[in-house]
């Protein structure tokens, strides 16, 4: 019996998991642009020690991620070290909740119709007094969700914050471990993956698609899995941008909607530790905010991170430029001078998201208008043309790993129920 076909526009965690559910129904053809599999997943080698070009962290317990460490035999270690605050000048070991979050919550939690988190704390906050909490507030939004508060939604930070778990944990051998066992599932069951292969026209009816790519090269199916990063389809001036003839039911306004980060990681190898011996993370109110160690590996490597619109402001200057202004936030941190932190200096990364053309971004967040673009870009187009990724996620791990995963296999599910299939 010839199996029914389809292609999967992007390998990263999301079309590969959805490729490994439905390689046993379909003829599976992943076209993918970048060079490397997993996306945003990407790990890499610096000077012999793995870093996280993207996602770095398992937050939580999320269930879709946990299940398929475990399955592939992939190792996952809970995260150590102590977290320090610098401020006025002082370090101080960091509780984990701010003084008055709970109240914020609890303000969160009554909102009837939903508002930007800007306007929660302009309303309930707006006092001298609470000064502290609202710069704490706008930094976690911006700093861990990337958001621009002035569009973020109360209610969906609410569920996202509320069931938080602090807990956290790392992948030794890397997230590229997960993708690769991903793509070697996929491949085992017949998927054919096609790297350094963008995507530039779709033309569809249904029942059947012809994808054209770059390089001129022709791909038909019946069926067709998109799961580009949602600022693709937002940017349509952008190299990236796939056309669809005939226009599907959605345009970039409606992906619009639909909040995306930037998000900028310098990681910095030293000759020796000069921060504290049991330091995990370090935060601070410099231009890098947020700091981590690699513990439990004691190798002298610090990673610095700027999310949101602080990101998107300098994410046009050269990757020396951002270098030196991540050295003169870590000066200030350690006051030390920056001359003596470049002597000391190994070897200097930028990930700097924004310039990666298939991507432009790091991940998503949810506007009050996010929800209403979901149901609209989810809706399958007549049963032939089907769209996923973590942007098109609505549970409580948003921008995550799990959420590009958990929205593949929503998206193979539906695909599979679209017809009828042994």
């Amino acid at each position: 019996m010839i199996k029914p076909s389809i292609i999967i526009i992007g390998a990263g965690a999301t079309g590969l998991i959805a490729a490994k559910e439905l390689s046993r129904l379909f003829k599976v053809t992943i076209l993918e642009a970048q060079s490397h599999t997993g996306g945003r997943l990407h790990s890499i080698s610096m000077q012999g020690n793995l870093i996280e070009a993207g996602a770095e962290f398992v937050h939580g317990n999320p269930p879709f991620t946990l299940a398929l460490l475990k399955k592939a035999g992939i190792d996952c270690v809970k995260t150590e070290g102590e977290m320090y605050r610098k401020r006025n000048g002082r370090f101080t070991r960091a509780v984990e909740i701010t003084e008055g979050w709970d109240g914020l919550l609890e303000k969160m939690k009554a909102v009837k119709e939903d508002i930007s988190i800007q306007e929660l704390l302009e309303t309930y906050y707006g006092g001298p007094g609470n000064e502290l909490l609202r710069r704490h507030v706008k930094s976690y939004a911006e700093g861990f969700d990337l958001a621009d508060i002035t569009r973020a939604s109360v209610k969906a930070l609410y569920r996202e914050w509320s069931t938080e778990d602090y807990n956290s944990y790392r992948i030794p051998a890397g997230y590229s471990k997960l993708a690769l066992y991903l793509q070697k599932q996929a491949e085992t069951q017949g998927s054919s993956v096609f790297t350094c292969t963008p995507v530039k026209e779709v033309e569809w009816q249904q029942g059947a698609v012809k994808v054209y790519a770059a390089d001129g090269e022709k791909y038909t199916a019946d069926k067709l899995l998109v799961t580009v990063p949602v600022s693709v389809l937002q940017q349509p001036a952008s190299n990236a941008y796939i056309q669809f003839t005939p226009p599907i039911h959605f345009d970039e306004n409606t992906a619009g909607k639909i909040g995306f980060g930037a998000v900028i990681k310098v990681v910095l190898k030293f000759k020796n530790r000069f921060w504290q011996e049991d330091a995990g993370f370090v935060l601070s109110e410099e231009l890098f905010s947020t700091w981590w160690t690699q513990l439990p590996d004691l190798t002298p490597i610090l990673t610095g991170w700027l999310g949101g619109p602080g990101a998107a402001a300098i994410s046009n200057e050269t990757d020396e430029a951002i270098v030196e202004k991540s050295l003169a936030s870590l000066a200030a941190i350690y006051d030390k001078p920056v001359l003596a932190l470049k002597e000391a200096l190994v070897q200097a990364m930028v990930f700097n998201w924004q310039k990666n053309q298939y991507v432009m971004g790091a991940y998503s967040y949810a506007t009050m208008l996010s929800e209403t673009a979901i149901n609209i870009m989810t809706t399958p187009l007549a049963g032939t043309v089907f769209f996923a990724g973590e942007a098109l996620y609505t549970g409580v791990h948003p921008g995550t790993a799990e959420a590009a995963l958990a929205s593949g296999i929503t998206a193979a599910a539906s695909i599979i129920n679209s017809g009828k299939y042994p």
